[in-house]
């Protein structure tokens, strides 16, 4: 309806200027000399003269009066259409032809059709592409009649094809773009600017950010103050991952201007908008960039000072979410939500916050109603995605060896480990079952000690709560069932504790195990996380052993981001650890008193990352003083080199190698170790 409206508004002023050009008196001319008794001959001879010079208004004035006196003069009527058309308003042409358009103003208008259908937004997102679907069907008929007609008009031809392939571009038709473009450059076609963008849009789409990348470089050095292509090449550059040229490309249009400037010749200051989209811009550059506190450091103030403004909000909501603080992000999104209710990017972004509030049906029911409305965008395909993976069953598994010497009487010796759990999909949106198998051998001595574990249970997700029930078979050096329970709750945005309780803890010692003594656990822990790069935590944990032994646990560490780029972070991490136990006496490494203070140096660097696919290395080096009452203090320490490699969306394989020197009763321990270990969703 607004596509019609625009058209007829059009094609009325058209006739409006017409019916007003046939009543330009001969005074308000002002030609050099008086024209009242020209004849209209003369009067279309002196128009047509005006036109050739390039004065396209005193054309106008000379034609209008020339058409008063023959109102029935088709060569006055098309030279008030051709003066029309070169002020580039084809409808009114068109009207002052009186019905009499040909295929060359008709190209025109369906042209205009197409920058209309981009530009007008309907009132209902099912209709965005009706005044788009229009000026395609209108294109195409006009371009089988340009190939019908004899002779053929090349010129004509090449250009309907130019304004297809924008318009194929703005109805998202990518694969059709590229083709068209193709044809054009096969027929010899030297591609113009706007067709080249819109080709380069496409790449884009289709995940070829490279060529996407050569070819909005060529529409930016065609004309470099356009700020669309730059835009587009801003997204290739952050899909290629090139974040120096991206962050470039965003700071440059960021120091363009000022918050306030002029339009045209009005001396009045006047908000520029393109200054503060493109300060929005250089934030979210920093936040594809995993780099949220910068991102944060530069939304936020924007989004503070206009609160009123739903896009800001949105801008400021996904950079929360990227600060670990999810429920901030829900909030804003909320908020800009009830400001425009309409507005499709905002209602994908909260239907993804939705999901990571866990709120997973909300988030279903809306990735529904939005297909109806965008089918084909490509943010809604990738919320999709991970709706899917919600809803499918999932395997985890890792194993490793771990090969020592030294550490005295009481050092576990050559260790395997493997554990595997498989996840049943969502019986409901909360629910869960698993089962898990477990295989631990240790060699103290000649003998290798062996537990095998096997069990089940169900896990209930909820917003800020996940509750884990399980009961197990333990089988080896002690055969017995157990039990285990572990609740989570994240209180607010920064605040976390986790309650468990075991029966048969797995983490008895392999050496009780063998000497028919099980220990049981409680623990307890809480984390205040302020952003994504700092935190800090302490865990405690009880264990009672059926051998009357009480042990008491204690950790605490603080982790810090010292470094953030797009590809590499850098953590520092102190760390405290404490235990005591009530037994000296006991068949198991079991010191009445011990401390451990170390500082973690942990290394996180991106290799590759293509789309969902990815592969990262890590690196953490450990170094640290350990105490042990009664026994000489010691250097400890760990080195751990790590990948994961994220295969598809689905699949993500980690592997790596450690070494690790530890003390038990003033002895020290050498070890290294070989892990892999995987995650699939099926």
């Amino acid at each position: 309806m607004h596509f019609l409206w625009v058209a007829v508004t059009s094609l009325l002023s058209a006739i409006a200027l017409a019916d007003e050009l046939t009543t330009v008196s001969v005074d308000q001319a002002q030609a050099p000399f008086q024209t009242a008794t020209l004849s209209a001959d003369k009067l279309l001879e002196l128009g047509r003269a005006a036109f050739r010079n390039g004065d396209h208004y005193q054309a106008l004035r000379h034609l209008g009066r020339a058409r008063a006196l023959a109102p029935d003069n088709v060569h006055i009527r098309r030279a008030i259409a051709d003066v029309i058309m070169e002020l580039n308003a084809p409808f009114g042409a068109a009207a002052a032809l009186e019905g009499d358009a040909d295929i060359g103003i008709r190209s025109r208008q369906a042209a205009l059709k197409v920058r209309w259908g981009a530009q007008i937004e309907a009132a209902d997102p099912r209709d965005r592409f009706a005044g788009t679907d229009a000026a395609i069907a209108e294109l195409e008929t006009l371009l089988i009649e340009a190939e019908r007609s004899h002779p053929q008009d090349r010129g004509l031809m090449v250009r309907l094809q130019r304004d297809l392939v924008v318009a194929l571009r703005d109805r998202e038709r990518w694969q059709d773009v590229l083709a068209l473009a193709g044809q054009l450059r096969a027929q010899g076609d030297d591609i113009p600017p706007y067709v080249r963008e819109a080709e380069a849009d496409a790449l884009l789409a289709l995940r070829q950010p490279a060529q996407a990348f050569t070819a909005y470089n060529e529409v930016v050095a065609a004309d470099p103050q356009n700020r669309n292509p730059r835009v587009g090449r801003f997204f290739a550059e952050i899909e290629m991952e090139d974040f120096v040229a991206a962050f470039a490309t965003a700071d440059a249009l960021a120091e363009e201007g000022g918050a306030w400037g002029q339009a045209g010749v009005d001396s009045r200051s006047m908000r520029n908008t393109t200054w503060l989209d493109n300060q929005a811009l250089a934030a979210a550059a920093r936040r594809f960039g995993d780099m949220p506190a910068e991102a944060w450091r530069r939304i936020a103030p924007l989004a503070d000072a206009a609160p009123a403004a739903a896009w800001l909000r949105a801008e400021k909501a996904e950079t929360a979410a990227a600060r670990n603080w999810p429920r901030l992000s829900h909030e804003e999104l909320l908020i800009a939500n009830s400001l425009a209710p309409g507005d499709v990017g905002i209602r994908l972004a909260l239907a993804e916050s939705l999901l990571r509030r866990r709120q997973w049906r909300a988030a279903e029911e809306e990735a529904i109603a939005l297909a109806e409305l965008v089918p084909g965008n490509g943010r809604l395909g990738r919320l999709q995605q991970d709706i899917n993976t919600y809803q499918r069953a999932e395997l985890r598994a890792d194993v490793q060896r771990r090969f020592t010497h030294g550490g005295g009487s009481f050092a576990d010796g050559d260790e395997f480990n493997a554990v595997s759990r498989i996840f049943s999909p969502p019986l409901s949106e909360r629910l869960r079952l698993f089962g898990e198998a477990a295989h631990d051998t240790s060699k103290p001595t000649d003998k290798t000690l062996v537990r095998d574990r096997v069990g089940g249970g169900i896990e209930g997700r909820w917003p800020d709560v996940t509750v884990e029930l399980g009961i197990w078979s333990n089988s080896g050096e002690l055969d017995q069932g157990g039990g285990s329970a572990l609740v989570t709750w994240q209180a607010d945005d920064h605040w976390r504790f986790e309650l468990g309780a075991q029966r048969y803890s797995q983490d008895t010692p392999l050496r009780a195990l063998a000497a028919g003594i099980r220990a049981d656990s409680a623990s307890f822990s809480g984390s205040y996380e302020w952003h994504e790069s700092t935190a800090l935590s302490a865990t405690a944990v009880a264990s009672n052993f059926t051998d009357g032994n009480q042990r008491r646990q204690l950790l605490i560490d603080f982790g810090n981001k010292v470094y953030d780029s797009p590809k590499l972070d850098i953590f520092i991490r102190p760390e405290l650890y404490s235990s005591r136990n009530s037994r000296k006496d006991a068949p198991y490494y079991n010191p009445s008193r011990d401390a451990a203070v170390s500082l973690e140096l942990d290394i996180q660097h991106r290799i590759w990352r293509r789309y969902e696919c990815s592969l990262q290395q890590r690196l953490q080096l450990n170094v640290g003083g350990y105490w042990q009452e009664d026994y000489p203090s010691g250097t400890i320490g760990t080195a751990i080199y790590s990948q994961s490699w994220r295969v598809d969306p689905l699949s993500e394989v980690r592997y790596g190698i450690s070494s690790a020197r530890r003390r038990y009763d003033g002895d020290n321990e050498y070890s290294w170790s070989l892990f892999l270990g995987f995650t699939r969703r099926f």
